[in-house]
């Protein structure tokens, strides 16, 4: 990566190692599970469009976290459950 890692970057990154302990499917799930509720749709706009150009600065697993989200996509109920993360 360079040495201007965009926002979106570092932050899905943070995720990534907080949670990649789990298995894959069950670690993306919570990236996406955390990045619906707490980024805002700015953020998440920006990374589904990186992920769209093909992006070989994110990591697998925030790729993979990104196909469970929609732009505009956030579920109310979901946000008053806790998360992983």
């Amino acid at each position: 990566m360079s040495g201007d890692v965009a926002p979106v970057v570092r932050l899905g990154h943070d995720l990534v190692r907080n949670f990649e302990a789990l298995p894959p499917e069950k670690a993306a799930e919570e990236v996406a599970t955390h990045i619906r509720k707490f980024w805002d749709p700015r953020m998440r706009h920006d990374l589904l469009a990186r992920v769209r150009r093909g992006d070989t600065d994110l990591h697998p697993l925030l790729v993979r976290a990104a196909e469970d989200l929609v732009d505009g996509d956030v579920d109310r109920a979901e946000i008053r459950e806790p998360s992983g993360g």
